[in-house]
């Protein structure tokens, strides 16, 4: 069992408002990468992503490249775990969307999935699910409405430690 103290969860949005300049997209890369290392540090050894298209497999391809780069002097191991909302998510996205996502969760230490169909809520549900095993979150959130803005808050309300990477 995972314990939460040591619980990482990502949050942010979808592709469509992500940086569009391959300097800005680059540099949010190194900023996650940078972030997850110190987490790594600091005992952070599972993280959670909701196996989204967009910021969520962005971050799940920055932990699986940490995860095959082994120190010597202080070896970690650290998890990622999907928690996906309903068995067919990403039945209409792109198929260059469809082929991150399902390489992505092939690669991961645990796959949860909450849900067999989409119902009303399903995405809160995950949301609440990943807030409430972890103790810290970083995220891409420009303050607009949506689901990112909801666990945001949910995470605020829970006393998470934030780390929001947006940059107008």
């Amino acid at each position: 069992m995972q314990k939460k103290e040591n619980a990482l969860c990502f949050s942010g949005h979808r592709s469509e408002r992500l940086p569009k300049s391959k300097d800005k997209m680059e540099n949010l890369k190194l900023r996650i990468g940078e972030e997850v290392d110190r987490a790594i540090k600091e005992g952070s050894d599972t993280f959670y992503f909701g196996a989204c298209y967009g910021f969520d497999l962005l971050c799940a391809d920055i932990v699986l490249n940490r995860k095959r780069v082994i120190q010597i002097t202080e070896p970690k191991i650290i998890k990622l775990i999907a928690v996906v909302p309903y068995e067919e998510q990403p039945k209409n996205w792109n198929e260059v969307n469809r082929e991150i996502y399902f390489t992505t969760l092939a690669q991961c230490d645990e796959v949860i999935t909450l849900n067999a169909k989409y119902h009303q809520g399903s995405f809160h549900q995950r949301n609440r699910y990943m807030v409430d095993h972890s103790s810290k979150m970083i995220c891409y959130y420009d303050g607009s409405k949506g689901g990112t803005a909801y666990t945001v808050k949910y995470a605020e309300k829970n006393k998470l430690e934030i780390i929001n990477l947006y940059e107008s």
